[in-house]
């Protein structure tokens, strides 16, 4: 059974789907039940929920309580700045002058507070439509891989007789043959190995001791799913190997092998 990857999880973009109740009624189970195991994912899901918050708070921005305060007090009837520690009486004239002086400093503080706090909205918008944006992408990501899992299952429906084999490079797993003695069908899925890029991968077979090529790897085709390959005799374990385009007699650049066949056929 192959480990489950935590971080591989929470890029996946799922923990954003389910704080903004994207997933139906088993998927969010599904992400309930993980979050009861993990540490890390229940973790994620309150930092998500956090950052949402923080979104819709801004919604109904209110000046801070100092600065209302400030500006009753300065509007109040009656009502002068006192500045300390010096009190001065002043003619009426005089104090009458105060007042568009008071509310032209009252008018550039609020609108000075307004104008910071327009900023970090916009900051916080920017920041929300990345995080939409990832979103997006991430959804267009599992998606994909939804339908390359679908198609995988399609191809081993029936194949009751399928045997998994691991081709691995140095313990690092690199590609999945699921091995239908039954069919005489090797279904191949490459898993860690990138683009070729003006070459080829090729599926080999052992039998008797010596490899036996069983066919190049189409690259596009790998990408919708699994690649089947008929092979009509015994194969007693599989290989992969990178070759120029077109295939070799023999393998000259082997980049893994699984282990025995235990269903030879």
């Amino acid at each position: 059974m192959e480990k489950f990857n935590i971080q591989e999880y929470l890029d996946s973009g799922v923990i954003e789907m389910y704080v903004l109740d994207q997933l139906n009624d088993a998927e969010r189970e599904a992400v309930e039940k993980l979050a009861t195991q993990y540490p890390e994912i229940r973790e994620e899901i309150a930092e998500v929920e956090e950052a949402m918050g923080t979104y819709h708070a801004l919604e109904g921005l209110t000046p801070p309580a100092h600065i209302l305060s400030n500006i009753m007090s300065a509007t109040a009837p009656g009502t002068v700045a006192i500045v300390e520690p010096i009190v001065t009486t002043l003619p009426k004239r005089t104090l009458s002058l105060l007042w568009p002086m008071a509310a032209a400093v009252v008018s550039l503080a609020l609108a000075g507070w307004m104008y910071m706090g327009k900023q970090s909205a916009q900051q916080e918008i920017a920041g929300l439509k990345k995080t939409t944006e990832n979103l997006r992408s991430n959804e267009q990501v599992i998606s994909s891989r939804l339908q390359v899992t679908e198609q995988e299952l399609n191809e081993l429906k029936g194949s009751c007789c399928a045997e998994k084999l691991v081709v691995k490079a140095a313990d690092q797993p690199i590609a999945s043959v699921y091995w239908n003695k039954n069919a005489r069908l090797a279904h191949l899925k490459l898993e860690n190995l990138d683009d070729p890029r003006g070459k080829q991968y090729q599926l080999w077979a052992f039998v008797g001791g010596k490899p036996v090529s069983i066919g190049v790897v189409d690259w596009e085709a790998l990408q919708k799913g699994l690649v089947s390959f008929e092979f009509k005799n015994k194969p007693e374990a599989f290989a992969i190997s990178l070759e120029p385009f077109g295939g070799s007699p023999s393998p000259t650049d082997v980049k893994g092998a699984s282990a025995a066949v235990l269903n030879q056929g």
